[in-house]
């Protein structure tokens, strides 16, 4: 009885703590850039909370974006050694454009808070496809380093679990484009030179090249729009049972990857 009261009561106190701030492990470098952690679709406080726990930062603020838009922050942004932003939608359900919407509102309070003129974005699933468009909407606040994790950058849909896509990448580019694609290659100019990113695919190394949602050739697809427009595009592929959608946030190698990225470490 005991145990099983114990387990609840831990279970209870790391549900809030995946929600709260939390300052630990400051590091002794200069980086006064904040990174921002995107959910996807149905995306909640799981979808990065244990992942900014083990990354080596100091998660200062938790935005809770509002179904009328409106933004809470929990937490004061005081800039300072890899600082950390974790974003809530407390409507699990929103689309592109309006996680976007949320997003633009969470920097420009975050800007009342402290002054930063870039930050990093790391996102999740449909997240990717909600930071891209923020990163080609030439914002005031813009994105020096992009992280995407199994993005859907070539789906029929993007908030579904439908079909998974995996079309072919030929030289030239996919083999056929679905429309979130040919959104962002009409929009390719708008990518900034100088941006960095990695892009993190995952397969569960049963074949069919998918993490079980999203295709490994969906995610790479965007190489082509890309490459030899920004200033350094990597691509990261895991393999194995590990790599499946919902645990690539849990998975220690994209961890180290995001680390190595971002901040050389």
């Amino acid at each position: 009885m005991l145990i099983g009261c114990g387990a609840i009561l831990a279970a209870a106190a790391d549900f809030y703590y995946l929600g709260h701030p939390q300052k630990h492990r400051q590091v002794a470098v200069g980086d006064e850039i904040p990174t921002v952690f995107l959910p996807g679709y149905w995306g909640s406080r799981f979808s990065f909370g244990h992942m900014l726990r083990r990354l080596v930062m100091d998660k200062q603020v938790v935005a809770i974006v509002k179904p009328n838009g409106r933004v809470q922050l929990r937490g004061h942004l005081q800039l300072g050694p890899h600082v950390a932003v974790q974003v809530l939608f407390t409507q699990k359900r929103l689309r592109p454009d309006r996680q976007l919407a949320g997003l633009q509102a969470v920097v420009v309070a975050l800007q009342k808070q402290a002054d930063f003129d870039a930050i990093n974005l790391v996102a999740h699933s449909m997240g990717g496809i909600t930071a891209l468009m923020y990163v080609i909407s030439q914002p005031p606040v813009p994105v020096r380093t992009l992280v995407s994790i199994a993005a859907p950058y070539n789906d029929l849909e993007v908030a579904k679990n439908d079909a998974i896509r995996n079309w072919p990448l030929l030289p030239s580019g996919p083999s056929q484009t679905a429309p979130v694609y040919d959104f962002f290659q009409a929009h390719r100019q708008a990518l900034p030179a100088n941006l960095r990113w990695l892009n993190i695919a995952g397969d569960l190394f049963t074949g069919a090249a998918h993490d079980g949602v999203v295709g490994v050739n969906s995610s790479f697809a965007i190489r082509y729009l890309a490459q030899d427009h920004v200033a350094d595009y990597h691509e990261v592929l895991i393999r194995g049972p590990r790599a499946a959608h919902s645990l690539l946030h849990e998975n220690r190698l994209v961890d180290h990857d995001i680390e190595q990225f971002i901040w050389g470490k």
